[in-house]
């Protein structure tokens, strides 16, 4: 076959292989549009939700479709990564464009990098529950969730719950495509970043599913010039009769370009270790030094523990392809002042000893990006510091402030403070959870003005914070600000909120705003906030509580029995369901269950005239004088200027008889009004 049908063959291949990869992203955009105009979609088919699954047992889209994917590598070999990977799509075309612009990206090989994607699968898959070993702690069992609890497994309406902001998408898809291909050669970010590549590296062993050897090979090696992946095709072929390789992605370029077509994808005897073996007549060059290799293992290690998590932006593989450009790119920082000659790709740093003018700017930019690298450090450790101990607080399980307000979590929340506020101070960027928790611990030590300067910071960088917004809200409203209390609640309960915990914070404006309107005397509007508190969480009995108070006052009597009962089932300790249940059932003469209800207010509160002086009366009409005496004595002594006690007294007293100590509270009654009267 001439070389024209070779590279026409190979176009052909591509462009099936470049449709595929597109389609990828076609289907992505597909699943983003559906949830935007409905609400609701399947959740993420990302390889890293599989974390939740090993790490929280919480069954998850992206795991099944993890399974489903190794199911096929252990057929067919590793063919995911170069027909189905969003990334590597990223990695061929960024070679593809660097190609048109005639630069050929130069494969740097590292035993440092062999390694890092090896220690990545390991830190992510294999060490959690190592850890949960040794801890004692039960292995995860599998479930499924919904977004009501947090963390939905097949279907959500928080798509976007997992993936990074669109400036670090982009700034993702430039680092991890063109920058590591330009610098560390083609295919760099499967070979030298990925864990999930080592994983189906792994499965790749099992597979019969290999590219082999089909016809005569005259070890030409052009397989092997058009390999990606860097693999010495023809001399596997000769060794093994197969490509035994598993970085080998299946992407068929070498089969398209075979001029005597001796190779195809077939099925065959799994490889299982021979891609242990060395390769006849083959020695393997090393772009570093064993030393200079021990380096760059430290670097990486250095630099991805500080920039993961940086600033809530920086994902952990982003993390460790800039760990990795930039512990390559220390080590010819390192070469300038020790070796005589340095080249960064085609251009030259340093010749004869001397570094020219492009290996001065490289020096001082790279000695920028250990400035900066610095500067993350020293603000990535005192967030990680503050996080520590603020999620000391949020963990001990008596709830945040009354953690907060004990003696040790006071000692706590001020190191928590003192480090949060030195990454704020200091950081480049405020990230929204180290507002929120500046804000929860302001609030825990009642500072509303510094609390509320971090709840607007947390709003103008996301709006739609509602539970930000509902802080802010209740803090103007303590502060004596309540029209601004009023608009910010209202831009919550005038919202289309759909999730199950925006609906909880919408309830919980509404029935802040019910308690504002009552309070101002406007009580059919704060009946309508008090039902729409209700209907958006029917669990929230702190509503449905003060719905049944302010339908007992509006004389609803039935309405106000039915939810105060509803509410007595769940808080049934609370006075002021007894109270108000009480005072229902003596207006509908139902005597018993009033007196039951008395009883229990009083077992509450002891010190409750009133409570005795309602129990002395129902017993009074009951014609049981002696305890209904015994009662309004008790409300007497609690408050001895109670003139409508007195007058009850009088009247029991009469009915047993006693007519002297009668007239004596009537007429003691009878002074206690004169002097109301004169007081007024």
């Amino acid at each position: 076959m001439s070389a024209k049908a070779n590279l026409e063959r190979k176009k052909r291949y591509s462009r099936w292989r470049a449709a595929a990869l597109i389609s990828v992203y076609v289907l992505m955009g597909i699943h983003i549009v559906h949830w935007k105009m409905y609400g609701n979609t399947l959740a993420p088919l990302e390889l890293n939700e599989v974390l939740y699954t090993l790490h929280l047992g919480i069954m998850t889209a992206g795991f099944i479709f993890m399974v489903v994917t190794m199911i096929g590598t252990i057929i067919f070999g590793r063919f995911f990564c170069s027909w189905a990977c969003h990334i590597l799509a990223l990695q061929d075309f960024s070679e593809w464009l660097l190609n048109k612009l005639h630069i050929k990206p130069k494969p740097i090989q590292s035993r440092a990098f062999i390694l890092v994607p090896i220690a990545a699968m390991l830190y992510l898959f294999v060490w959690p529950q190592v850890s949960r070993m040794i801890a004692g702690e039960e292995m995860v069992k599998l479930h499924i969730q919904t977004d009501s609890q947090g963390w939905a497994s097949f279907i959500t309406n928080d798509f976007w719950r997992n993936l990074p902001s669109i400036p670090i998408t982009l700034f993702t898809f430039f680092v991890c495509g063109f920058a590591i291909i330009y610098f560390l050669g083609t295919r760099s970010f499967c070979q030298k970043v990925c864990p999930y590549g080592v994983i189906f590296s792994i499965t790749d062993k099992l597979a019969p599913g290999k590219i082999k050897l089909t016809g005569d090979c005259n070890q030409c090696g052009i397989c092997t010039a058009h390999c990606s992946s860097h693999i010495i095709v023809h001399k596997e072929i000769e060794q093994f009769g197969k490509v035994v390789n598993s970085n080998c992605l299946k992407d068929l370029d070498c089969v398209a370009v075979c001029p005597n077509n001796a190779i195809k994808f077939g099925f065959t005897k799994p490889s299982f270790f021979q891609s242990f073996h060395k390769l006849k007549e083959h020695k393997t060059y090393y772009s570093f030094s064993w030393v200079e290799d021990a380096l760059m293992g430290i670097f990486t290690f250095i630099f991805v523990v500080i920039f993961r998590g940086l600033y809530d932006s920086v994902a952990f593989l982003l993390a460790i392809t800039i760990a990795v450009l930039l512990a390559w790119f220390s080590i010819l920082f390192l070469r300038l002042f020790r070796a005589e000659y340095v080249h960064l790709g085609k251009f030259t740093l340093k010749q004869g000893g001397k570094i020219n003018v492009l290996g001065r700017y490289f020096a001082g930019s790279i000695l920028v990006i250990l400035l900066f690298t610095v500067h993350s450090a020293f603000v990535h450790f005192h967030s990680y510091r503050g996080d520590l101990e603020y999620n000391k607080i949020v963990k001990k399980g008596e709830g945040f402030h009354a953690s907060a307000n004990s003696k040790e979590g006071k000692l706590i929340l001020k190191s928590a403070k003192q480090h949060l506020e030195m990454a704020a101070s200091w950081g480049l960027h405020t990230p929204l959870s180290l507002n929120r928790e500046l804000a929860a611990i302001y609030l825990a030590n009642k500072d509303y003005k510094n609390a509320e300067k971090y709840l607007d910071k947390m709003l103008t960088q996301n709006p739609t914070d509602y539970e930000a917004r509902l802080r802010l809200a209740k803090i103007l409203f303590v502060s004596n600000r309540e029209n601004d209390a009023v608009n910010e609640l209202q831009k919550i309960a005038n919202d289309n909120l759909k999730t199950v915990q925006e609906l909880k914070i919408r309830s919980e404006a509404n029935l802040t705003l019910g308690h504002i309107e009552e309070k101002n005397g406007f009580g059919s509007s704060a009946m309508n906030n008090y039902r729409q508190s209700i209907k958006d969480n029917p669990e929230n009995m702190e509503a449905m509580l003060a719905y049944g108070v302010i339908l007992n006052q509006s004389g609803q009597l039935a309405e106000a029995e039915k939810y105060l009962l509803k509410c007595n089932e769940v808080m049934p300790g609370s006075a002021l369901i007894h109270n108000n249940l009480s005072a229902i059932y003596i207006r509908m003469n139902k005597d018993n269950l009033a007196i039951n209800h008395l009883s229990e207010l009083i077992r509450l509160q002891p010190e409750n005239s009133q409570a005795y002086y309602n129990l002395g009366m129902l017993f009074l009409r009951a014609g049981r004088s002696k305890q209904a005496i015994e009662y309004l004595q008790t409300a007497i002594s609690i408050k001895p200027d109670y003139a409508n006690a007195h007058i009850g007294l009088s009247k029991a007293l009469d009915s047993d008889g006693k007519k002297t100590e009668s007239d004596f509270h009537k007429q003691k009654a009878e002074e206690l009004k004169l002097i109301a009267q004169h007081k007024n």
